[in-house]
């Protein structure tokens, strides 16, 4: 094949001048952290927003609005709010300039952001009250159970929610262990090749001094075999304080249990059992907490649902409420639900010995009421 002449070449590289700077260039780091993107942004537009905003609920505005955007990570997504952004720059430009119609508009668009503006600082003001009272303050709850031990943990109180500290020092050691078990692996695989190549040294260097072609030669070709402890001592060090590490893995999962993690745990199960039976006595009085009503709209699986006679779902409704009264009480009797105070709905229309008071009761209000709609009559007829 001849080589290309050189009008040909020069041909080729002035093509490739024109075409080079047109071809899309991908960075290596997403488009936020780029300077040509942020500088422009936040000094350009965001600050000029400002300054010519000349409006102090607009500026909160704007304000609000790059908080809120700052986490953007699609381009697209970015260049939309950017051209709108440099939109709303040429509106307050204009605005600031003399257009009475912009002005106008403006001064409207501030009077809207009014409403905006209070409710967020009674949000913030709700916020900080809730953040500054101890019994509001969102808290993590032990409520008696534990974290198991294993080779990453010693025994922990399982808390509700878990600390994020907690989760990533067990994903820590477990991705340290695995890591750690893949060295291993390497430093033995590299010992038992030294040990390969000094024994296959020692019997080639044997061989030469038998069959006399190797004279006066052994102990000076020597490289491994010569002192194998020098090469294998790094490699044995580093497998020592690996083992190091697994034995104390070890210790982790056969460590003992705290007693005194034990008693704050067996205190905690109490009083989440007293807690428990405080709800379901209010439950009982006809106050519904969220779980409440969670588990009266729960309803059982599907399999066992789709086999279920409308009567069957519609008693299933009824004992998954929390009464223990009248007919519900009846349904849970009849299903085999045990009530806590088992004769209390038999005492729905009370107690027998009371029963001759309501009747005469009952009977005076009957006398009463036939009484005014006699005169109510009478004084109709009149």
């Amino acid at each position: 094949m001849s080589t290309p002449s050189p009008t040909s070449l020069a041909h080729r590289a002035h093509i490739a001048s024109i075409i080079t700077p047109l071809r899309r260039v991908r960075p290596k780091v997403p488009f936020y952290d780029l300077a040509a993107h942020r500088i422009p942004t936040l000094w350009s537009l965001y600050r000029e927003l400002l300054r010519h905003a000349e409006r102090d609920n607009i500026k909160w505005r704007i304000g609000t609005l790059f908080r809120q955007n700052r986490h953007t990570i699609q381009a697209h997504v970015a260049k939309e709010q950017l051209v709108q952004g440099h939109r709303w720059l040429d509106i307050f430009i204009r605005a600031k300039e003399g257009d009475t119609r912009l002005r106008a508009v403006l001064d409207r668009y501030e009077r809207m952001i009014q409403a905006k503006c209070e409710k967020e600082h009674f949000r913030e003001v709700v916020r900080e009250t809730i953040a500054s009272h101890p019994l509001l303050r969102p808290r993590t709850l032990f409520k008696g159970s534990f974290i198991r031990p294993t080779y990453y943990n010693k025994l922990l109180p399982r808390l509700s929610p878990q600390p994020p500290g907690i989760s990533g020092m067990i994903h820590r050691r477990r991705v340290a262990r695995d890591r750690r078990y893949a060295l291993k692996e390497v430093l033995e695989g590299w010992m038992d090749d030294l040990k390969k190549e000094c024994a296959f040294e020692a019997t080639l260097l044997g061989k030469r001094g038998r069959s006399g072609t190797g004279a006066g030669t052994e102990g000076k070709n020597r490289v491994f075999s010569d002192n194998p402890g020098a090469w294998q001592y790094p490699l044995a060090l580093k497998h020592q304080s690996l083992q190091a590490t697994f034995t104390r893995d070890y210790a982790r999962l056969k460590s003992p249990y705290p007693p005194a993690l034990l008693a704050t745990a067996q205190r905690a199960r109490r009083r989440l059992i007293q807690h428990r039976t405080r709800r379901r006595a209010l439950e009982r009085r006809g106050l519904l907490f969220p779980s409440t009503r969670a588990r009266m709209r729960q309803g059982p699986p599907a399999h066992i649902l789709a086999r279920m006679t409308p009567e069957e779902r519609k008693n299933d409704r009824i004992v998954r409420g929390p009464g223990e009264a009248g007919y519900t009480a009846q349904v849970k009797i009849k299903m085999g639900v045990r009530l806590r105070e088992p004769g209390m709905w038999r005492l729905e229309d009370g107690r027998e010995e009371e029963w001759g008071r309501f009747e005469s009761m009952e009977e005076e209000v009957r006398r009463e009421n036939e009484r005014r709609r006699r005169n109510v009559a009478g004084e109709v007829g009149g």
